[in-house]
């Protein structure tokens, strides 16, 4: 299991787990309502500065690098 913001590109993976964001529930029913639940398929796309552009449910999503930090994934 490794973090996302250390996942290669183009490379589909499986959330494992998306840990707590330190008390902002709000962040983790917002990104729950995009997608990123365990078990859903994602894969980076592209990468800048740490910054993610992530393809996950047929939509592409950008998310900074300190939530990145939170989001486990395992090869598929």
């Amino acid at each position: 299991m490794l973090s996302l913001i250390m996942a290669p590109l183009n490379k589909n993976y499986k959330i494992a787990r998306v840990k707590s964001l330190a008390g902002k529930d709000i962040t983790e029913s917002h990104l729950a309502n995009l997608g990123f639940v365990k078990g859903a398929i994602i894969r980076v796309v592209n990468e800048n500065d740490g910054n993610l552009i992530v393809s996950i449910k047929d939509a592409r999503v950008a998310i900074g690098k300190d939530i990145a930090k939170k989001i486990f994934v395992e090869e598929m």
